[in-house]
């Protein structure tokens, strides 16, 4: 948190003596007993992997990615198979609803009860509703509203995972260590997917898609298993005050960045999504006259963009996390930039290459300063907040930035994406910050008249 000093000449900002420890934060009107401790010197991030319960939750995380990148080849190939075009609209749909249903409660149930029992139930029912969907293609008889169903539940259930997981990782690594850990498991995590899509170009030589439903079951259940043996991450108190959903958005008034951070991240991944999940195949196809080969390689040019950025921030602390986040929509600008004026897969996949490194850098920075700023007794809900943000911008970007392909140009929804989404963080950034020079200047007159 930063700290405001005036001219050499007055003296810095601070509590009179008489004041008890309660009292507000002179700037940020913060309870001084709700302040997260300066942050020691983080370790290197391989060195995180020498903790038990690190590694247990870091290999957790790995299997069941695993079984998610052979899980979205197959949903997504049925999805087109049965229902065409609309059906995968409709699939999609459904796995980014939940988010903005059950986002702020799976929030409000991280800091309600155990988080460790959060994340293995969300992993049990995930891989329970995988079971009937991988017999039934297996049989030949899985219908479309089949898939929509278990989409919209395993979102559910990762509505509830998410906020419990990134409300553990501070009690794993100790807070002064969750850049370094979240960017670990974001390089792993693509990395993995890369290697999944490979995996899977291997197997369907010798067995159906839909076994991949099979898999992806077994490797939440595997995912499931590695989490029971945390010995953190279940800490709750049964005699505390039930606690409230508004408190989440409470949380993040005294601090405008981390507020300002969220909301472009709505909004940008609102345009980001809209525009990928549609405008990238048609793009792929239409003018750049390729098939699914060719979507695959600018789909790899993605991974690699969030491999990068993963691995530059396990290795380059960032003092201003939520400032850094909103300056990295940025990116946007040449990587849509390249996808617009493609006229080759290289340029696209390029293109896509800085895309991701912008929104991974984001996400892993936004969600990190969280979990450094925001007390333990509120992080569940204030995770809840931003996963609600994230997630359900998925939903709202299909619904409101999709539909524009049917009608404009591929390559000009692209360029204007382009500006849109650096302008986004940009503006975001200037709000913020006039809004914390306002606190601050209000602080001096305050301080200079007592």
């Amino acid at each position: 948190m930063e700290r405001t000093r005036t001219q050499s000449h007055i003296e810095p900002l601070a509590p009179p003596p008489e004041y008890s420890s309660a009292v507000s934060d002179p700037v940020f009107d913060q309870p001084r007993e709700l302040e997260v401790p300066p942050p020691r010197t983080p370790v290197r991030p391989l060195a995180l992997l020498r903790r038990p319960d690190f590694r247990r939750l870091y290999v957790a995380v790995g299997a069941s990615e695993l079984g998610d990148s052979l899980h979205y080849i197959a949903l997504m190939w049925f999805a087109l198979d049965v229902g065409g075009p609309l059906g995968v609209v409709a699939v999609r749909l459904a796995d980014s609803i939940p988010a903005i249903v059950f986002g702020l409660h799976g929030g409000l149930a991280a800091d309600r009860w155990s988080r460790k029992r959060l994340m293995v139930s969300a992993d049990l029912v995930r891989g329970a509703v995988l079971v009937p969907v991988a017999i039934a293609g297996l049989s030949g008889s899985l219908p479309l509203w089949g898939l929509v169903t278990a989409a919209f539940i395993l979102e559910t259930a990762t509505s509830y995972f998410a906020p419990a997981y990134g409300a553990t990782v501070p009690t794993l690594v100790d807070r002064e260590n969750v850049q370094q850990a979240n960017a670990l498991v974001q390089a792993s995590v693509q990395a993995i997917s890369i290697g999944g899509w490979a995996v899977a170009a291997a197997l369907l030589a010798f067995i159906p898609v839909s076994a991949f439903f099979a898999v992806n079951a077994v490797s939440f259940f595997v995912s499931a298993a590695f989490l029971s043996r945390l010995r953190h991450g279940q800490e709750h108190d049964p005699h505390a005050q039930p606690p409230h959903l508004r408190e989440g958005f409470l949380a993040l008034r005294p601090r405008p960045m981390l507020a300002a951070a969220t909301i472009a991240l709505g909004a940008a991944v609102t345009i980001t999504a809209g525009t990928w999940i549609s405008g990238v195949p048609t793009l792929v196809r239409d003018t750049l006259h390729h098939g699914a080969g060719g979507f695959s390689v600018v789909m790899v040019g993605y991974a690699a963009g969030s491999i990068v950025s993963g691995v530059v921030l396990s290795r380059l602390p960032i003092r201003r996390k939520a400032r850094a986040s909103m300056i990295a929509w940025v990116m946007y600008l040449p990587g849509y930039g390249l996808v617009a004026l493609a006229t080759s897969l290289p340029v696209a996949a390029l293109g896509a290459f800085f895309a991701a490194t912008g929104q991974s850098t984001s996400v892993v920075l936004l969600s990190s300063a969280a979990q450094e700023e925001v007390p333990d007794n509120l992080l569940g809900r204030v995770l809840g907040v931003i996963s609600l943000t994230h997630r359900g911008a998925h939903a709202t970007g299909l619904i409101l930035v999709s539909p524009l392909f049917a009608f404009v140009a591929a390559r000009a929804v692209f360029g204007a994406a382009a500006i849109a989404v650096p302008l986004v963080g940009l503006v975001a950034l200037a709000a913020a910050t006039r809004r914390a020079d306002g606190a601050r200047a209000r602080a001096i007159g305050r301080t200079r008249r007592s």
